[in-house]
């Protein structure tokens, strides 16, 4: 039956300091971080800018990034010693300049960061740290090549080493060993890289290493570096492009081996026998971090996304019968799809949220930190594709336009769900992880019976699901001789269980703010998102837990009224919980949030004596 607590009379507004005690459970960093993001991404050298060319739009970014770098004071100390300072920045640069997003990580978390964990004290080290924080040049990362994409573990780029000149030779041997996309196309903009290369000494191979290395400087591509833009990528307008290598020369001193140091000071190999797959694992030591901070990006555009949409659909009005005029929030159908979006995007905003927890307080090369980045990123990018796409809809033709912010979004989406790690390979990665045992116990299954309405009963069936799908996976993996063949049979299992683990995850952390907050409204309002989410999520799965026994036919088709029923609580409260995003438009700058969006296009687009009615 549908539960009573469902169809009880609707929630009441919050209050300011409500609403405040529901920002500080959603949101990640310190208060006084944002503020300071909001008020310099509020100025007017990051106004929207339209009507430019790619290459031009590419040149505003690293203009931007500049203007970026100038605020944060010691580099160093940023990037090493402030994660949560770093990502918070990554959430206001997703929401405000997508493009801005891919240059900030690549430039401090890829290229700078990757110097300073893995290049130890050497002077010519310190001196191309200097030149990267001071932004003389610009910061890239070469791993990617055409014929090796998420398997890159297999590049070919060959760092030869030249015993007569204690150097490196930097080659290409094939077109499959192209860089594939770095951003290393723009004239005019010195590039410093740090490139993946696979070492060898007298003939032998020591695996990939790291290299600093050139690229541009003022006057174009250096000796040896041949560059070819790749043209435009719509929506992340960045100078990217296929780099080749032929015979650059690179100091020994620019090898970034400090940990596992390969040959002495007097250029003989050091003789330690190395693990080949952990010095590839230790050079990209800084794509964990890109991860979330891709991730955090991207969760951002999507808060911005449904406060955008639910903003719009509050001052939208349209006649309806008897010639009443009502906002488009009114109809059924729009609550549906918005207080869905917005459930969701709560649900994988607080996974996040428990994911960088983790990671601040545990190494992000621990299996455990990994797995949950992995699973986070997939989850969170995944939902943000949706729901980009939904408040779009819902916004109508004017959603399209790039003024009002969303649309630029989904490039930022597309590129997230792709980069660091295609989500589908990483998922699948975490989930072999899991099967193997490896840091991992699966929930204990004990379902039971219980109201559809009750937490405790709601997360013991998606901890029986993760149980099960669990079991099948390793059964799965237990079939056919070929180690290739049982792994790729159990994989649709494997990547359903990092899914359903992902969902298990952000369902326990609502739960676990819900039960945190002080006051008994705003723990309501939580309670009600936490229902929203696991209702959906339920009904995805339905046909399983029917045949599993572990749901009541009469509970199945309850389900739609019971969703209903908490849209109906929820309802008045939605503008609050998107409020508690933190988010205003003072710096969203979108017409269609303001409180009268057609007096917000007169001022955009003015025409001298029209009227406003």
């Amino acid at each position: 039956m549908v539960a009573h607590d469902a169809r009880s009379e609707a929630l009441a507004r919050l209050t300011a300091d409500q609403v405040a005690e529901l920002r500080g459970l959603l949101r990640y960093g310190a208060d006084e971080e944002h503020d300071r993001y909001a008020k310099l991404f509020s100025t007017a050298a990051f106004d929207q800018v339209e009507g430019r060319s790619p290459a031009e739009n590419a040149a505003l970014a690293y203009r931007r990034l500049r203007q970026v770098n100038a605020e944060l004071g010691p580099v160093r100390e940023f990037i090493s010693g402030d994660l949560e300072r770093f990502l918070v920045l990554h959430e206001w640069a997703g929401v405000l300049d997508p493009t801005l997003v891919s240059v900030l990580t690549i430039h401090y978390n890829l290229c700078l960061g990757a110097v300073l964990e893995l290049g130890g004290d050497r002077p010519e080290l310190a001196a191309v740290v200097d030149e990267l924080a001071r932004m003389d040049s610009v910061g890239v990362f070469l791993a990617t090549e055409l014929g090796y994409g998420n398997n890159v573990a297999e590049l070919r780029t060959r760092a030869v080493y030249d015993r007569s000149t204690d150097e490196f030779v930097l080659t290409t041997p094939s077109h499959e060993a192209r860089k594939f996309m770095p951003n290393t196309g723009l004239d005019g903009v010195p590039k410093i890289a740090v490139v993946l290369a696979r070492l060898e000494i007298d003939g032998a191979d020591e695996g990939v290493f790291p290299f600093v290395v050139r690229i541009r400087d003022e006057n174009g591509p250096c000796r040896g570096v041949d560059v070819k833009p790749l043209g435009d990528k719509p929506g992340l307008a960045l100078d990217n492009a296929v780099t080749t290598f032929r015979g650059v020369r690179v100091p020994r001193a620019l090898l970034l081996d400090a940990a596992e140091p390969v040959i002495a000071a007097d250029g003989s190999r050091t003789g330690a026998v190395r693990s080949l797959r952990r010095r590839f694992t230790r050079a990209m030591t800084r794509v964990q971090t890109g991860k979330l901070c891709l991730t955090s990006a991207t969760a951002a555009a999507a808060r911005a996304s449904v406060f955008i949409a639910v903003r719009h659909a509050h001052g939208r009005h349209v006649t309806v019968s008897g010639g009443r005029s009502v906002p488009v929030m009114t109809f059924r159908t729009h609550q549906a799809q918005l207080l869905d979006a917005l459930a969701r995007t709560c649900a994988v905003s607080v996974l996040l949220n428990g994911t960088r927890r983790q990671a601040a307080r545990s190494s992000l090369a621990s299996v455990e930190v990994k797995r949950a980045l992995a699973v986070t990123k997939a989850l969170v990018t995944w939902t943000a594709q949706d729901v980009v796409t939904t408040c779009i809809e819902r916004c109508g033709a004017r959603g399209m336009f790039a003024h009002n912010r969303i649309s630029p979004y989904v490039a930022l989406v597309q590129g997230s769900i792709t980069a660091e790690g295609d989500n589908q390979v990483v998922l699948l990665d975490a989930a072999n992880e899991m099967l193997l045992g490896r840091g991992y116990e699966p929930p204990v299954s004990a379902p039971g019976h219980g109201a559809l309405d009750d937490p405790e009963f709601l997360l013991r069936l998606f901890s029986h699901r993760e149980n099960r799908v669990y079991e099948e996976a390793r059964a799965a993996r237990r079939t056919g001789d070929d180690p290739f063949e049982r792994a790729n049979g159990a994989a649709l299992p494997a990547s359903e269980l990092g899914r359903v683990h992902g969902v298990r995850r952000a369902l326990e952390e609502l739960h676990a703010l819900a039960q945190r907050a002080t006051s008994t409204e705003v723990g309501e309002v939580l309670r009600a998102l936490f229902l929203r989410f696991a209702l959906a999520e339920l009904g995805r799965d339905a046909a399983w837990h029917l045949c599993d026994g572990t749901l009541e036919p009469a509970q199945a088709r309850e389900l739609p009224s019971l969703v209903a029923a908490v849209d109906e609580r929820l309802l008045p409260r939605v503008e609050d919980v998107v409020d508690a995003f933190g988010i205003s438009n003072d710096v969203l700058r979108a017409p269609i949030a303001s409180a009268d969006y057609v007096e917000a296009y007169a001022e955009l687009l003015p025409v001298p004596d029209l009227p406003l009615v």
